[in-house]
């Protein structure tokens, strides 16, 4: 009988399902988060690794290489957003790093794209990636829009940078879960919701790349889907959708859970998936019959035409199990349409600078004609019932002008009327108070939510006058 021996300079790091090929690291928080799924859902059998330059993420993990970052500059508390302080971290700890993307042939990169610590370790993984041959997938989430503006706009930035170094970038985006029954009732809940996802993508991702299984796909199926662009001028990319069942279930319900998955069910989805691949996995009994027919009933229930590329690989350690992954892909920018669901809304226009400061007396003399000697006001009639419904009020109202300089607001206004009580804008003293300086965190963005600054006190930020 003939004897193999694994031997070679990795051979120790051998995995018997993927040996020596697919490497993935957990980037920042959502990282760490994403490899806990792998582990906690039993797809532990990669080579895992996560990094994170704070200490709570790290230590609260359960992958078993995880490496704190950053000790010495930010003491365990993280970089807060601040992407150049993350960066700066990077390259004291560039000696740490230098093996990560040794002995291997693809990198999966897992991350956040708001996040800072993710995004500065990922610029270099991709650096590292290129000098050892490996190549470079990275599987970033859009945060929510809820989480304010500044961090949309650092994920727009991070995304633009990584897709001109990584080989293929997939972009998912949070805001399509915002209507799961498990998001809604709780916002922990659709974090936890979307690290499942991420970690199934990855799971679909080492198989496809991965050189075993029944139907076998190749990074460049990969790359022709989701490394096209080099900029930022197509944000979300990718949409997943998972199913596991008995290996035998019905076909048809595995697919009518596989499409009620909270990505696909927003039907703007469909317009602008033009591509798909699957990924199948199950025990040794999973046949091609059972593949083909799971395929065929995806393919006769999709909403729209189109090409599907098809993985089938054997998982020992399934237990009568199969699943099912579906990646959807955008590989040609189309115009999204403009509803909330849709990440990619159309940014309101900025307000336009008003071009002359009107005051009171002026409007008054261009609302009421002119007036002569010899001339009386005219008496104003009353409008009838439907004239007045139909009739549009040009005139300011009583509570005020519409635009008061500095020196108005400082002398009483004249009555109005006979018989009417006099108005006075009366001039109200505030303690004068200097915002304090905000630190470390000067180089943050500001948190807002629903157009109020949180960073500030209450007293600012309701304006509430605080009498001497």
């Amino acid at each position: 009988m003939i004897e193999f021996k694994s031997d070679g300079p990795f051979a120790e790091k051998a995995d018997h399902l993927f040996p020596d090929r697919v490497r993935v690291i957990g980037l920042g928080q959502t990282g760490v988060a994403v490899c806990d799924q792998l582990i906690l859902h039993g797809h532990g059998l990669h080579d895992l690794s996560v990094f994170d330059s704070d200490q709570q993420a790290i230590e609260s993990s359960v992958v078993p290489n995880r490496f704190l970052i950053g000790a010495e500059v930010v003491h365990g508390l993280g970089c807060s957003g601040d992407v150049e302080l993350a960066r700066e971290i990077v390259v004291r700890e560039e000696e740490r790093l230098a093996n990560v993307a040794s002995g291997c042939d693809f990198l999966i990169l897992v991350l956040g794209l708001a996040g800072s610590t993710g995004v500065a370790l990922a610029e270099h993984f991709i650096q590292l990636g290129r000098k050892t041959g490996a190549k470079v997938i990275v599987a970033g989430v859009q945060p929510f829009a809820f989480e304010g503006a500044g961090r949309r706009e650092k994920a727009i930035e991070a995304i633009a940078s990584l897709r001109q170094e990584a080989d293929s970038v997939l972009v998912l985006s949070q805001d399509r879960i915002v209507e799961d029954a498990a998001a809604v009732k709780n916002v922990r809940h659709g974090f936890h919701l979307m690290h499942q996802l991420l970690a199934q993508t990855t799971q679909a991702l080492a198989q496809i790349v991965c050189k075993r299984g029944l139907i076998q796909l190749s990074f460049a199926d990969v790359r022709s889907l989701y490394g096209r662009y080099t900029g930022s001028e197509v944000l979300e990319n990718c949409w997943v959708a998972h199913v596991e069942g008995d290996i035998h279930d019905d076909t048809e319900d595995l697919i009518q859970k596989l499409l009620a998955c909270p990505m696909l069910a927003d039907e703007a989805v469909w317009k602008l998936v033009d591509h798909a691949i699957v990924a199948v996995s199950g025990t040794y009994t999973l046949g091609l019959s059972e593949v083909q027919e799971m395929v065929g009933a995806l393919k006769d229930r999709l909403p729209v035409n189109v090409p599907i590329a098809t993985s089938a690989s054997l998982d020992e350690e399934s237990n009568e199990k199969v699943r099912m992954t579906v990646l959807l892909a955008m590989t040609t920018p189309v115009a999204v349409p403009s509803s909330d669901k849709s990440p990619e809304k159309k940014r309101s226009k900025p307000l336009q600078p008003i071009a002359e400061t009107v005051t009171l007396p002026e409007i008054e003399a261009r609302l009421s004609p002119p007036m002569t000697d010899k001339t009386k006001p005219p008496r104003k009639a009353k409008p009838s019932p439907d004239v007045a419904e139909n009739q549009v009020n040009h005139a300011p109202a009583e509570t005020g002008p519409l635009l008061v300089t500095e020196t108005e607001s400082e002398t009483p206004r004249p009555s109005i009327k006979k018989g009417k009580s006099e108005r006075f804008i009366a001039k109200q003293e505030e303690m004068q108070f200097e915002g304090p300086t905000r630190g470390r965190f000067e180089k943050t963005h500001e948190t807002m939510y629903r157009g109020e600054n949180l960073d500030q006190p209450t007293f600012r930020r309701r304006r509430l006058a605080i009498r001497i």
